[in-house]
């Protein structure tokens, strides 16, 4: 197992926090904040895959 799929759950923790904030952000009626952590979100999810699929 190379280094990069060891780590690679960081980057799925990163999503899941980005994730959280984004919908702390739609309650609290923030919707700008919202979008740009949805998009930090998805960014940190395709980096997750692409570690993930490192071999």
């Amino acid at each position: 197992m190379r280094m990069f799929q060891k780590t690679a759950w960081i980057w799925f923790l990163g999503f899941a926090a980005w994730l959280a904030d984004a919908l702390l952000s739609l309650r609290l009626h923030n919707i700008l904040h919202a979008r740009l952590a949805l998009m930090i979100a998805i960014v940190f999810f395709t980096a997750g895959l692409f570690y993930r699929r490192q071999t």
